[in-house]
């Protein structure tokens, strides 16, 4: 009867020290795969929503009829295989995690009639009267999703547009270029840098971006990569 009461506790003697520390590293690696997993799946619902907003402003500005005096910037562009340069308007739909900022008239009448952004029947009317205006015309004050006139003359909106995504960007931008032919062009990019001043390259992320929206050749402008299609 002794003999069979020590080998009894010897088994019930529980788990030793050395055990119980090798269960609970294995319990937090396996939590931290979980939450490594749960949060990239997270991070690719939001870069869903950014490429699908995103796709709304592309049909936005690839339907809109850009009028051949539109207020975008003059560029030229130089072809890296041919060496040819080709000038070119630029106008632009900037987003991050807290605006939507249109280059100009143009690009904003595209977002307002995509009904992409939300104005007074007033602010529209005035818009189109000088769409074509060298002066770019601004409302006294906000008015419905327009908010604010930026350092470089953008039109600034709030709404629900604004950048989704935590990890892989920051900021995403739609180009559109119209050649002197009245042919409509367009590219897109985004980043993830830090922005210090002026444009943030981050040619991975842009050409990453991109290539989810369908643009697959790179056109170099003055402001860094655009990936256009």
């Amino acid at each position: 009867m002794e003999k069979t009461s020590h080998k009894r506790n010897m088994v019930n003697k529980g788990f030793t020290l050395i055990e119980l520390v090798v269960i609970m590293a294995i319990i937090m690696v396996m939590a931290a795969v979980i939450t490594v997993a749960v949060i990239r799946y997270i991070e690719k619902g939001r870069q869903a929503k950014d490429i699908y907003n995103a796709s709304l402003i592309k049909d936005a500005m690839n339907t809109y009829v850009f009028p051949s005096d539109f207020q975008g910037q003059v560029i030229s562009y130089e072809d890296p295989e041919t060496h040819a340069t080709e000038a070119y308007k630029r106008g632009w739909v900037y987003v991050d995690k807290d605006e939507i900022r249109c280059s100009d008239a143009s690009t904003a009448l595209a977002m307002i009639d995509f009904g992409l952004v939300d104005v007074s029947d007033e602010f529209e009317k005035n818009l189109r009267e000088h769409e074509e205006d060298p002066n770019k015309w601004f409302p006294s004050g906000p008015d419905g999703d327009y908010y604010r006139r930026t350092g470089i003359n953008e039109y600034a909106f709030k709404n629900d547009l604004t950048v989704n995504a935590r990890r892989t960007w920051n900021t995403y931008q739609l180009d559109v270029y119209i050649d002197d032919d009245g042919e409509l062009h367009m590219g897109a990019s985004a980043s993830n840098a830090i922005r210090t001043g002026g444009h943030a390259k981050d040619s991975e992320t842009a050409e990453m971006f991109a290539k989810k929206l369908g643009f697959n050749h790179a056109m170099i402008t003055p402001i860094g990569e655009q990936h256009s299609n």
